[in-house]
C-alpha cells in the first residue's frame, strides 16, 4: 500500500528550531547542527502539520496533525521522544456508520547517520526530516478495522447477531492447534 503526503507547516514553531525544505515532498526537516555539535543537549519542538492522504484500511487522517516531540542529542545521534496527535475517520465495521476520533501515538525514535535503517531513521546533513517517522507512527496508531464501539450490534442484529460463545463444528478438536487456543487478540 503506497502512502502519499504533503505536509506545511500551520503555525510557529519553538523559537530557536525552524524546519525548512529541503526536498518538495516534505517540509518537517529540522536542522539539528547546534543539537550535534553539544551531545546531551536538547530542544522541544511543537509543530500542527496538514497531512494531505494517508489511509490504512479503513481510516483516514482528517485534519492537521500536531507534534510535540523533544529533539535529544546522543554520540550516536538525534532521539525524538513525544507525542503526535491526529483526529482520524472511517466507517465502523459492523454497523457502517461514520467514526470521527482522535488518536495520540507516543513515540521515541533515534535518527542516525549510522546503523541499520530498517531500525533507525537517516540523520543526513546535521538535519532530521519527521515526515517519515510522522507517517509511520500514524500509520501504527489508526485502527485496522474500525468499530464505533465494543457494543455495537451491527446493522441487523435480529437478523445477524454477534456471536457471543464459540461453538465447535467438529465436536473434537485437532491437538496440533491446541496452542491457539490460548491466543487471545485485544482490539
Amino acid at each position: 500500500m503506497a502512502f502519499s503526503i504533503k505536509t506545511q507547516p500551520s503555525r510557529p514553531m519553538s523559537k530557536s528550531v525552524t524546519p525548512k525544505a529541503s526536498s518538495p515532498n516534505s517540509c518537517m526537516v529540522v536542522p539539528v547542527v547546534e543539537l550535534l555539535r553539544r551531545p546531551g543537549s536538547h530542544r522541544n519542538l511543537s509543530l500542527k502539520v496538514d497531512f494531505e492522504t494517508l489511509t490504512n484500511s479503513d481510516a483516514t487522517i482528517e485534519g492537521p496533525v500536531e507534534l510535540h516531540i523533544l529533539l535529544a542529542s546522543h554520540l550516536s545521534g538525534i532521539e525524538v521522544i513525544g507525542t503526535i496527535t491526529a483526529r482520524w475517520s472511517g466507517v465502523c465495521r459492523r454497523c457502517l456508520a461514520p467514526i470521527c476520533e482522535i488518536v495520540s501515538y507516543d513515540l521515541r525514535e533515534m535518527f542516525s547517520s549510522s546503523g541499520n535503517p530498517d531500525e533507525i531513521y537517516p540523520l543526513l546533513d546535521a538535519e532530521v526530516d519527521l515526515a517519515p517517522m510522522v507517517r509511520d507512527c500514524l500509520v501504527l496508531a489508526l485502527p485496522i478495522a474500525p468499530l464505533c464501539s465494543q457494543a455495537c450490534t451491527g446493522p441487523a442484529p435480529d437478523t445477524y447477531p454477534l456471536q457471543q460463545s464459540q461453538t465447535s463444528l467438529d465436536g473434537e478438536r485437532d491437538p496440533r492447534w491446541a496452542a491457539l487456543d490460548a491466543l487471545r487478540i485485544s482490539q
